[in-house]
């Protein structure tokens, strides 16, 4: 029963690795395809809404707008009130960056790829381990 256990928890965990991976890549290759896009800087109000909570109102070609940064899951980009530069998205101005080359993707992407081959690397030297355990086992029972 325990056997099937380890297994089954090494099969999640390669899962989640996979995931992780997965996402990592999907977000390094969005940073790929918008950190050299056209963002021009304005300055911004953090305003809290009841349905999206924190989030940055501010204009852009004579147009309101009220977007999150692209890439900040935690909402830690100011207090209610405060006034931010923000680098909005030509082509899509409802895409917004804390900083302008699109970081904040880069970021997100390779921590997300870091923790897939931390996850990854772990399992192998698990497997690794175990195998050489069992080998030294059976040349101990060889020489009894």
């Amino acid at each position: 029963m325990n056997k099937i256990i380890q297994k089954i928890s090494r099969v999640v965990l390669a899962f989640f690795a996979l995931m992780l991976l997965f996402v990592g890549g999907m977000t390094f290759q969005r940073y790929l395809t918008e950190h050299k896009e056209v963002k021009t800087m304005v300055i911004g109000q953090v305003v809290k809404t009841p349905k999206r909570g924190k989030m940055v109102a501010y204009t852009f070609e004579g147009k309101a707008y009220q977007a999150a940064p692209v890439a900040n899951f935690l909402k830690n980009f100011g207090k209610v009130g405060t006034e931010i530069p923000v680098y909005v998205n030509h082509n899509h101005p409802t895409k917004i960056y804390i900083r302008k080359g699109a970081t904040s993707l880069l970021i997100v992407a390779l921590a997300l790829i870091g923790w897939a081959m931390l996850i990854v690397l772990v399992l192998f030297f698990e497997y690794w381990f175990l195998h050489k355990l069992k080998d030294m086992a059976r040349e101990e029972n060889k020489n009894n």
